[in-house]
């Protein structure tokens, strides 16, 4: 049976889309550049300070990973913060507490990312 011409469009877009999302894909193990943190769980952790455009509590940042248990996403950060991606601040409001923010390294990768990104979905949608 042949597909009326709508449906073939639709098609032609999904499968524009998919190789979009992997083009992305592949731009975001570039942009990381370590395969220990690819994992999507850092993705929502770096889009989440990034978006949040000020430092969180630790406590903030570890709800970003809404996929892990509290005890893993603090491994997660750690581990970040051990790599120099994300840095811990004072927080003026209280003397005991830590803030968390993006280096300024990773924020810029980031906006390369997003920039790239964003590149490709436009291309992909033409």
């Amino acid at each position: 049976m042949k597909k009326s011409t709508k449906s073939a469009e639709r098609d032609r877009q999904r499968h524009k889309f998919v190789q979009a999302l992997n083009a992305m894909d592949g731009t975001w193990v570039r942009f990381l550049r370590d395969k220990d943190i690819l994992d999507i769980n850092y993705s929502d952790l770096y889009t989440g300070l990034w978006a949040a455009e000020a430092p969180l509590r630790k406590q903030e940042a570890l709800l970003l990973m809404r996929h892990l248990s509290p005890q893993t996403a603090k491994k997660y950060l750690d581990n970040a913060i051990a790599k120099g991606l994300i840095v811990e601040l004072p927080d003026p409001s209280d003397g005991r507490a830590k803030l968390i923010a993006l280096s300024q390294d990773l924020k810029g990768r980031l906006e390369d990312f997003f920039d790239n990104a964003i590149e490709i979905f436009r291309k992909a949608l033409t």
